[in-house]
């Protein structure tokens, strides 16, 4: 029987790894990117050290990754600030208060910085929805599984009794890893490397089926 369920954050109830990955494109442009957009792609789901590394390789080497960190951070702490509740996906708020109301352990298990996190909670309004918040600042980088392996000691629970939604490759591989079925959000940019997923869904409501409801 299931009850809790282990949510991604980026990605996966919020659309901010398109905003992420547009913005990256534009500062890119600025400072001499003559690729394609699809490339940029490819960062969804690496650590931001990888991430920097990747952009690096992307202007072929001519800024250091002290100077790559700081124009993104410039550009996304600055120019372009998310607000969540903009890119949050329509399906979240409905299904999320919904598992609440039922009874269900809900955890935010997320790879972005708490500073992150708590924007994305005031923003959407998730002030006592989660019982478990935790960030990969604290714990391992995904694949690493520890970040849901310690949400479900928090919790309280057994691995047969929770669910894991993620999205990307590396946040597929930590779920699969920590022992738990796992859901992940299609997205067609990196659908070839969300294979590793039990389930893939376009639409949160999926997960009823996997609640026996």
């Amino acid at each position: 029987m299931i009850k809790g369920i282990l949510f991604d954050m980026d990605g996966t109830l919020v659309d901010s790894e398109r905003y992420y990955c547009d913005g990256t494109y534009k500062w890119l442009k600025r400072a001499g990117y003559k690729g394609d957009k699809d490339e940029v792609y490819a960062i969804i789901g690496l650590s931001m050290p990888d991430t920097y590394a990747y952009l690096q390789k992307l202007l072929d080497d001519k800024y250091d990754l002290d100077t790559i960190k700081r124009m993104n951070d410039e550009y996304f702490g600055i120019e372009d600030v998310i607000d969540y509740q903009e890119y949050i996906y329509p399906d979240v708020k409905e299904i999320i208060y919904d598992l609440k109301d039922k009874g269900y352990k809900l955890a935010l298990c997320s790879a972005s910085s708490y500073d992150l996190i708590d924007r994305f909670i005031a923003d959407c309004h998730f002030g006592d929805v989660f019982d478990h918040i935790s960030s990969t600042e604290d714990t391992k980088e995904k694949p690493d599984p520890t970040i849901y392996l310690m949400a479900m000691d928090k919790l309280g629970l057994k691995k047969e009794e929770c669910l894991i939604i993620e999205d990307s490759p590396n946040g597929i591989r930590a779920a699969k890893s920590s022992g738990v079925y796992t859901l992940a959000r299609i997205n067609e940019h990196i659908k070839e490397r969300q294979k590793e997923a039990d389930h893939l869904f376009t639409d949160l409501h999926d997960i009823y089926r996997y609640l026996g409801e």
